[in-house]
This record gives structure tokens, C-alpha cells and sequence, in this order.
């Protein structure tokens, strides 16, 4: 989930070691930014809870080679439910048309491909009437699925019409690949987020 600094002081009391420590935590986050996106029990997931609150902004999702890790992985954030309107896991071809999706834009361009996943993220976002939708379609490995290497993921993110596509390439390994996915989609919603 990135990259953890840790910083210690040796004092009388609490108070004075985060006294102590309160100048150097000011430089880190001179140096690194918007790139600092928690302290202490933070988890990317509680991050994007906040911000959708703080904004007043609903979330739903449909994904595939994921197969609900990215549902399961919001959902651990007691009062998602605030702000999280629902998730399909649409594995199958067919059920991404079920939910909405044009079955001319996989039959155009495959079922992994950056077009379906930003069809998915629009046919999450409708579905459930959210501000965001998220789509998520790839091969999760260890083998390649008709041409396209495994670890091949794309992502779409449809916010109120406004479309975001990704793509990524990933170590075959089927579970590192349903994991690191969902941790890149979250990190590109919170760097949404903080410009809306």
C-alpha cells in the first residue's frame, strides 16, 4: 500500500516526543506532499471513506478480474455504507451486459479492454445512481486469455460523465494482481478526489 516512514523520539512523555517529532514530520511532508496519504492506523480505504464524505460523494463499482476484492476491500471501512452504493462482480462476459453494458463495445474491442472497463464503470455508475463509477476488467493470470498477458488490467473511472481511463501491467501472480489492482485503483480515486 506503498511506502511506510516511521518516525521516533525519545522523551519524558508523549506529549514531548510528539513535540519533538513535530518539525521533521513538517519537512517529510514539505518534501513528499499529496503523496503522504495517511499517518498512524490510516488505511487507503478509510482515506477515500473520508474524502467521499467530505464531499458528499457516492461510489459503485463493477469488476471482474478483481472478482469483489475492490467491494470487499471499501467495504472493510465501518460506514461505507454512507457513501458506497453498491458493487457487481461481473466475471462472466455476459453479465457485463447483463448490468448495462453495450455488448457492441466488447464485441468491438474485447472483454479486456480500457473501452469495456470505462462501459462498466458507466453501466456501476448508473445502475446505482452514484457519483463514481469504477470498472475493473483484466487477466488475473497465471495464464494469458486469448492473447493478452496475464497481469494486463484496465480501469476506468466515470465521475458525473467525466471519464478516466488505466491501464496497467502487473507480475503474473493471480493474487498479487487482484491485490495490487485494487490498491492502484484506490491510490487514482484519492488523487481524483483531492481535485474535485
Amino acid at each position: 500500500d506503498g511506502i511506510h516512514l516511521r518516525l521516533a523520539a525519545k522523551a519524558t512523555d508523549e506529549q514531548q516526543a510528539l513535540e519533538l517529532m513535530a518539525p521533521v514530520e513538517e519537512k517529510l511532508r514539505a518534501i513528499f506532499g499529496d503523496s503522504i496519504w495517511g499517518t498512524d492506523d490510516d488505511t487507503m480505504e478509510s482515506v477515500i471513506g473520508d474524502l467521499l464524505v467530505k464531499k458528499g460523494l457516492s461510489l459503485a463499482t463493477m469488476e471482474s478480474c478483481t472478482g469483489g476484492l475492490l467491494a470487499s476491500t471499501i467495504t472493510d471501512v465501518p460506514g461505507s455504507s454512507a457513501y458506497f452504493k453498491g458493487g457487481l462482480i461481473t466475471y462472466a462476459t455476459q453479465s457485463k451486459a447483463d448490468f448495462g453494458v453495450d455488448p457492441s463495445v466488447i464485441e468491438d474491442n474485447g472483454v479486456v479492454s480500457i473501452e469495456t472497463a470505462l462501459a462498466m464503470a458507466t453501466a456501476a455508475r448508473n445502475k446505482f445512481d452514484a457519483d463514481i463509477g469504477i470498472g475493473v476488467t483484466g487477466v488475473a493470470g497465471p495464464d494469458d486469455m486469448e492473447g493478452i498477458p496475464a497481469g494486463t488490467v484496465h480501469i476506468g473511472i466515470d465521475y458525473r460523465g467525466n471519464k478516466t481511463k488505466l491501464s496497467i501491467n502487473l507480475p503474473p501472480r493471480r493474487v498479487e494482481v487482484k491485490r495490487r489492482t485494487v490498491l492502484y485503483v484506490l491510490a487514482q480515486l484519492r488523487k481524483q478526489l483531492l481535485q474535485v
